[in-house]
């Protein structure tokens, strides 16, 4: 972990670079193994501050979900480690989205049920695409989907991810705060974030442009205060789904 933050420290040219995370003012470089002399070098070069290394077995990462085929509706998503005849495959590398986090595995869920069960939206906006699952998805039922993230890293992996299924002319990608970004023009808004970038997209009128949202990333004990933020909008709760302590809403905007 390193601060403060660099541009070139995104394009280190290494054979065991994976990537560079940034978030809060803090940096995270990733490698497949341990570096201690590129480190050094970039520390001097870049004035950094090392904050701490860590070895960490990728089966441990995520909270040690490790990625594993899943299936929703009809189709089936695997890790490109899978050998198998598969409908998807994705590279999760660092980022998070690896489909089996209840908040990614019930946006999986609720989109196929919007899919087949009430609507086949053309244009999807899918805020925080993280590895980039849900873009796959939406791209594979024929969406044009665009996907944004704070973080390069997201870009950069959601992109390759849409290249290993040759999907790649069916997403815009945008690096960049949402909040900057918006309006963006969509028929379904895909949210699975963290609850106060939430509640500031709920005070954003440009936000609420879109027929569907398909929202996740918030707890049973967050969900009341944002219920309480859209009270007055002109919104139906068309599903709303648990599980583990974490809820997923489908929101449709009456006209």
């Amino acid at each position: 972990m390193v601060k403060p933050s660099h541009p070139k420290l995104h394009q280190l040219e290494d054979e065991d670079f994976i990537g560079f995370w940034e978030e809060d003012g803090m940096g995270i470089l990733f490698f497949h193994r341990p570096k201690e002399e590129l480190i050094e070098k970039l520390v001097e070069q870049y004035e950094l501050e090392v904050y701490d290394k860590q070895v960490i077995p990728y089966k441990e990462w995520n909270e040690n979900r490790f990625p594993q085929p899943i299936k929703v509706g009809n189709l089936t998503i695997a890790p490109v480690w899978v050998e198998g005849n598969w409908d998807l495959v994705f590279d999760p590398s660092v980022v998070f989205g690896e489909g089996q986090h209840p908040t990614t595995a019930m946006m999986l869920e609720l989109s196929w049920e919007l899919y087949t069960k009430f609507d086949k939206p053309k244009h999807v906006l899918d805020i925080g695409c993280g590895s980039g699952i849900l873009t796959l998805f939406w791209a594979k039922l024929g969406a044009n989907v665009t996907a944004v993230d704070l973080n390069p890293l997201c870009i950069k992996v959601t992109e390759h991810n849409l290249e290993l299924n040759g999907l790649r002319n069916q997403a815009e990608l945008k690096q960049g705060n949402i909040l900057d970004l918006l309006p963006i023009k969509a028929e379904l808004v895909l949210g699975n974030l963290y609850r106060l970038l939430l509640l500031k997209l709920f005070e954003n009128e440009h936000f609420w442009q879109a027929k569907y949202y398909l929202l996740s990333g918030f707890s049973l004990d967050m969900e009341k205060e944002l219920l309480e933020k859209i009270s007055t909008l002109p919104l139906e709760m068309v599903i709303r789904r648990t599980s583990q302590n974490w809820v997923c809403w489908l929101v449709k905007k009456l006209s």
